[in-house]
């Protein structure tokens, strides 16, 4: 039986990924339609951080964000990226050994569905193309708001099938390869999972390329 979908699933997944950057690199690009830096960076944009932060990068992967949050801090400032699988977390402590500007980046190990960190910890959450992959979702974003203090952002970038028009055609098969090749969750509705845990007023929601890709920023 397949276990698509668990999180042994998703560390292998994610793994071989950490094995293959460029491949990845490629994949994405393609699959967000040459649009993958730009809407990272508006992402960025959008989770207005304290210059001193500290912000987490969540579920950050090979940590393709880290320079995007780097930027938008102060000389002091504070990047935590987090991560489930064992090889991500090791490509992404390699890139953050790399830089050398003045912006601390931490890298740890660790379950978004139980964060290691206390309440009220971070001025902002970031979390870009993984939220749809994480196996318990829905506590991932309570644990999310949980840390983030009074006035924080959530700001998640992530996928879904086409809502609307001939593209729906594209869903069953575009469905199966994402689901084996990113432990992707096709059928959840992320933005309604956000309503429900920081309310329908204070989530904001854009749709990009036919509605497959969208923007969300929750605000505590």
């Amino acid at each position: 039986m397949s276990d698509v979908g668990s999180q042994s699933y998703a560390d292998r997944v994610y793994d071989w990924w950490s094995e293959h950057p460029r491949l990845f690199d490629a994949f994405l690009r393609g699959a967000f339609m040459g649009r993958y830096d730009e809407l990272r960076r508006t992402a960025a944009d959008r989770l207005a951080p304290d210059r001193d932060g500290p912000v987490m990068d969540l579920a950050c992967g090979a940590g393709p964000n880290f320079d995007l949050l780097a930027e938008r801090l102060s000389p002091g400032g504070t990047v935590v990226g987090l991560d489930h699988s064992p090889g991500m977390v090791r490509a992404a402590r390699d890139r953050a050994t790399e830089r050398s500007d003045d912006v601390a980046i931490r890298v740890t190990r660790g379950d978004a569905a139980s964060l290691p960190f206390p309440d009220d910890a971070f001025g902002a959450v970031l979390c870009t193309l993984s939220l749809s992959a994480i196996p318990d979702h829905v506590r991932a974003i309570a644990e999310a708001r949980r840390v983030l203090r009074p006035g924080g952002r959530f700001v998640v970038f992530d996928a879904q099938p086409y809502q609307s028009g001939p593209g729906r055609l594209l869903n069953p098969l575009i469905n199966r390869v994402s689901a084996r090749a990113t432990n992707w969750y096709p059928g959840r509705h992320l933005p309604t999972d956000l309503r429900a845990a920081f309310g329908a007023d204070s989530v904001a929601v854009d749709l990009f390329n036919g509605g497959t890709a969208f923007l969300a920023t929750a605000t505590v």
